[in-house]
């Protein structure tokens, strides 16, 4: 189980009743799926927007077109998280597929030759965007504590820690001040772990049940 590190307290991925608070790897598919509920294209990439990066909703919606790294398909976040000196002047590039990067330009109307603009990319409130996530969430079945845009970051750290992503790079993917932060996901105890324990499994006696 998930535990507290001294000095981040809140960080862990289980209810003082151990609910986890993060989405199963079914959960997270489900969700993909559901974004179809939502009322416009562009509420739709703003899910997507967390699904893809594991972002807060806040910093996604401090993203302009010049955040877009089109070369690299890649997201540029300011990490908003920061303290002291970086506070507001630290970035993170974080990649992600290539077809969201076009499904960005084209409902955006995104076109990089014309003069900066200077809007974001999605111009509605925290409270929104907190309900438009939670809408998908209902659709795709999902409820309780996971069920929120915590969830969904929670989740994108767990996936990436399962397909062997180094933890340093999770860390700079999810804008973590400190690396014991990004531990809880490698350290959790839960269903998913079940994907690395038949790799350890293989090497014990057959077994006559999963």
């Amino acid at each position: 189980m998930a535990y507290e590190q001294p000095g981040y307290k809140g960080m862990t991925l289980y209810t003082p009743d151990g609910v986890r608070k993060y989405l199963s790897s079914g959960e997270r598919k489900r969700f993909l799926r559901a974004l179809d509920a939502l009322g416009t294209p562009q509420e739709r990439t703003f899910c997507e927007m967390l699904y893809w990066t594991g972002c807060r909703p806040s910093e996604a919606l401090g993203l302009y077109p010049r955040h877009i790294d089109i070369e690299n398909a890649a997201i540029i976040i300011r990490s908003l998280k920061k303290r002291g000196e970086h506070k507001g002047r630290h970035f993170r590039a974080i990649p992600v597929p290539r077809a969201f990067i076009r499904r960005l330009m084209t409902v955006h109307r995104l076109d990089f030759d014309a003069e900066e603009p200077g809007l974001p990319l999605w111009r509605f409130s925290r409270t929104t965007a907190w309900k438009r996530v939670r809408s998908v969430m209902e659709k795709a079945g999902i409820s309780g504590p996971m069920a929120c845009a915590k969830g969904l970051r929670h989740a994108y750290g767990i996936h990436a820690a399962l397909a062997r992503v180094p933890e340093t790079r999770i860390k700079k993917w999810l804008g973590h001040a400190h690396l014991a932060t990004t531990e809880i996901y490698l350290d959790m105890a839960a269903p998913e772990d079940r994907a690395m324990a038949r790799r350890m499994w293989s090497d014990n006696l057959p077994l006559t049940t999963g």
